[in-house]
């Protein structure tokens, strides 16, 4: 993390240009001040114009090399930290990946939104109010100290001492208030966004049962201890602040006492008196933001422990293998498979076994609950079944790249996310190399033709966000299309018409089926619509199989799958 943090060996070098570039800012700060006070100060003796040319063209020197160092230093410190930042982002994304979706189940997506933006955004302080301070603090002081045992040795140690005091002591001081404050503010950043990650996502079902008055008092009051929390973020900053200013003060005054006496034995001239003085006074200023930066650090810190929280979780699916799966067609079989989600918990599956060899069909039947979904989660290399055997090709799934075996299952299931995008942008998910031929014939297959062809923008309209603008049986037609679009050789379809009406159920599984005519099929589902056209039904009951066979046999067996089948035709002849 700390490579990470620290960045590419360009970013150093932009880091260590930016640190340098703010150190030239002070120094010509203090060069601007020493000289208008050489120049005062001299100028009070009514020497030759002459004698003060060098001073008048330092004031404007100084001056103008301050605008200009100031303005670079701000320029390189945040594109530095900006890129560093976008690093962070992307390489966090790259960790979250692997565990989606099974490793994420613990952390609601208003958490993990709040990790991948507002936390790292946070990281930015570490950079500009904590890193290059502190580095550009160091340089000053040694400069002003340097410029010190030149003029007037005997105020080194004073002014060392000071510089110890304001941007070591009082740091250390404030430390613990800002520990506190500082993971108050991340803690309830990230409450509140999971709370409005909520409302968005519910806002329909608060409208419907009319509590959007209740949730908004939530917000609030989660809202009300975020604002707490920065205030007392603020009294902390405030003070450190009111404190190093103070500082910056009593030093002035300590080193015009100390320097006073050195003028009247004639240690050293009158007209450096000013100049001492005011220097000093100036490299404060980058002494002055050494006390906020141990709350921003702190701050940054708080929220790199909660990235690091989730970036370092393994994977599920730990031990991934190296192969991959050939170009073909595919055979897979499962023997006794168990799983369990934790050791102490009991098997959610246990004692799976069926076959399925190419381009046959498979249906997964059962109750809510009876793990079908969990099946489905195992196949797709999200979870590692805890026991016997899930074979592709005869060789253990487990050998294979999680993304190799995904990419040989077309999936379509109940909750097909559509990206707020077009529905070409959302269907060539699946295959973004895809040819204007491909596409269409996967919009025929589909049966989206008539549907684009009655829309203004075709297949540049907006989907909305996971589709609000499109009915349930489009949705479903547009994750069709995908799956016709990847061509792969099995297709896992997980309740693929859960929310649609009878109508349009019948009308998408025959679709399905119809198009899928060349590949293996998994059908996975409660409803018991289409399962005349599979080769084999599994039916599950509380993780086990409790029957298998065609509907026919099924049926005549007059067990748990009659039972499933009666209940449903009474609820169909009831509608």
């Amino acid at each position: 993390m700390l490579k990470l943090l620290l960045g590419s060996r360009s970013t150093l070098w932009m880091a260590a240009a930016t640190c340098i570039v703010g150190s030239l800012t002070i120094y010509a700060s203090i060069g601007l001040l020493a000289a208008s006070a050489w120049l005062i100060s001299t100028a009070a003796l009514h020497p030759q114009i002459a004698a003060l040319s060098v001073a008048i063209v330092g004031v404007r020197f100084f001056g103008l090399a301050r605008a200009v160092c100031r303005y670079l230093e701000r320029y390189l410190s945040h594109d530095v930290t900006f890129r560093l930042l976008a690093d962070i982002r992307v390489w966090l994304y790259t960790r979250l990946e692997p565990l989606a979706p099974a490793g994420l189940l613990s952390f609601t997506k208003g958490d993990v939104f709040s990790r991948l933006v507002a936390d790292v955004e946070t990281l930015q302080y570490f950079y500009l109010r904590g890193f290059f301070p502190t580095l550009i603090a160091v340089l000053t002081a040694v400069a002003t100290l340097a410029l010190l045992g030149w003029l007037a040795p005997t105020l080194v140690w004073p002014v060392a001492g000071a510089f110890l005091a304001v941007g070591c002591l009082l740091p250390v001081l404030l430390a613990h208030f800002g520990q506190k404050a500082g993971r108050g503010v991340i803690k309830n950043r990230a409450a509140l966004n999971g709370a409005l990650a909520d409302c968005v996502e519910g806002m329909t079902e608060l409208a419907v049962l009319s509590l959007p008055e209740k949730q908004a008092a939530q917000v609030a009051a989660v809202n009300g201890n975020l604002v707490a929390s920065q205030k007392q973020a603020k009294v902390i900053t405030a003070l450190a602040d009111s404190l190093g200013n103070l500082g910056m003060n009593l030093t002035t005054i300590a080193v015009v006492a100390l320097a006073a006496p050195l003028v009247s034995n004639g240690s050293i001239s009158g007209i450096y008196l000013a100049v001492v003085a005011l220097a000093v006074q100036a490299s404060f200023e980058a002494i002055l933001p050494l006390p906020a930066v141990v709350y921003f650090w702190q701050e940054s810190m708080a929220a790199l422990a909660r990235i690091k929280a989730i970036a370092y979780l393994p994977p599920m699916v730990g031990g991934a293998g190296s192969k991959a799966i050939l170009p073909g067609s595919i055979e897979l079989a499962a023997r006794n498979l168990s799983f369990a989600y934790q050791p102490d918990l009991p098997p959610v599956l246990s004692g799976i076994t069926f076959s399925l060899p190419a381009t046959r069909r498979l249906a997964i039947v059962g109750a809510s609950g009876a793990g079908k979904s969990t099946l489905a989660g195992i196949i797709l290399r999200f979870w590692n079944h805890n026991q016997g055997e899930l074979l592709v090709n005869g060789i253990d799934i487990r050998e294979y790249k999680p993304e190799n075996v995904r990419q040989a299952l077309s999936v379509v299931s109940q909750d097909t996310y559509l990206f707020n995008a077009t529905i070409r942008d959302n269907i060539l998910l699946a295959r973004p190399d895809a040819t204007e031929t491909e596409l269409s014939e996967a919009l025929v297959g589909a049966q989206l033709e008539n549907f684009i062809a009655k829309l203004p923008l075709g297949l540049e309209t907006m989907t909305g966000q996971n589709g609000l603008a499109l009915s349930g049986g489009e949705r479903q037609r547009i994750a069709l299309a995908r799956a016709l679009l990847k061509a792969a050789p099995v297709w896992l379809l997980d309740e693929p018409t859960a929310g649609l009406d009878a109508c349009t159920e019948t009308a998408v599984m025959e679709n399905i089926l119809q198009v899928a005519c060349k590949r293996s099929i998994i059908l996975i589902t409660h409803r018991l619509t289409g399962l005349e056209a599979m080769d084999e039904i599994l039916v599950l009951k509380n993780g086990t199989i409790a029957e298998h066979g065609t509907m026919d046999e099924l049926l005549a067996q007059r067990g748990e799958f009659f039972r499933m089948w009666a209940i449903q035709q009474d609820l169909l002849n009831i509608a």
